[in-house]
């Protein structure tokens, strides 16, 4: 026993010297001043594991979290798919970058009154001649049809033999020729 209360003693006396140290009062110091600290996070930790064990004790809410766990599709292809997804995501950034700077340029162009005019003017240049075509069109079928309601008399063969020899029949039936024979050729 007198070797053990040596070695007891030996220790007490190395340990004294230690606390003499100036470098080591001053680290003493400072523990004891962040000691609340330390006591605080030691309590959050503590009721962090109280929390996850009463969780792990609760066997309505594991049934809930397994569940929540079982519904999702979670095998070996999504999560390839998701690795590959997430190596893709620099090239989706940089395409949804340049659509979002092609959204903007059209935002900008048509608040720009300007720009909105001068386009609408160039569009009026090619749109005014396609309308009025239209519009003749239009007259012209219109005319027609008049001329036909308003004639009550039956087509005779007379007429359609005088019919023949003006030119605007012969070239419609020129054209119905020719298209009929591009059509024979196509089917060859």
């Amino acid at each position: 026993m007198t070797m053990n209360s040596n070695r007891t003693s030996d220790d007490l006396l190395q340990l004294l010297t230690e606390l003499e140290k100036p470098e080591i009062q001053e680290s003493l110091k400072s523990l004891l001043h962040y000691l609340p600290n330390i006591q605080k996070s030691v309590e959050v930790v503590e009721d962090v594991l109280d929390f996850g064990k009463s969780v792990f004790q609760d066997e309505q809410a594991l049934n809930k979290y397994e569940h929540l766990a079982s519904t999702y599709n979670m095998n070996l292809e999504t999560i390839e798919a998701g690795i590959v997804l997430i190596e893709k995501l620099p090239k989706l950034v940089k395409m949804l970058e340049q659509v979002e700077n092609l959204i903007d340029f059209t935002t900008a162009v048509l608040q720009d009154k300007q720009t909105t005019e001068y386009a609408a003017a160039s569009m009026k240049g090619y749109i005014d001649p396609i309308i009025q075509k239209g519009n003749k069109g239009m007259k012209l079928w219109q005319e027609v049809q008049q001329q036909v309601s308003s004639n009550t008399q039956p087509v005779k063969i007379m007429s359609i033999i005088k019919w023949m020899k003006d030119p605007t029949v012969q070239k419609v039936l020129q054209y119905v020729q020719a298209t009929l024979e591009v059509l024979n050729n196509k089917k060859k």
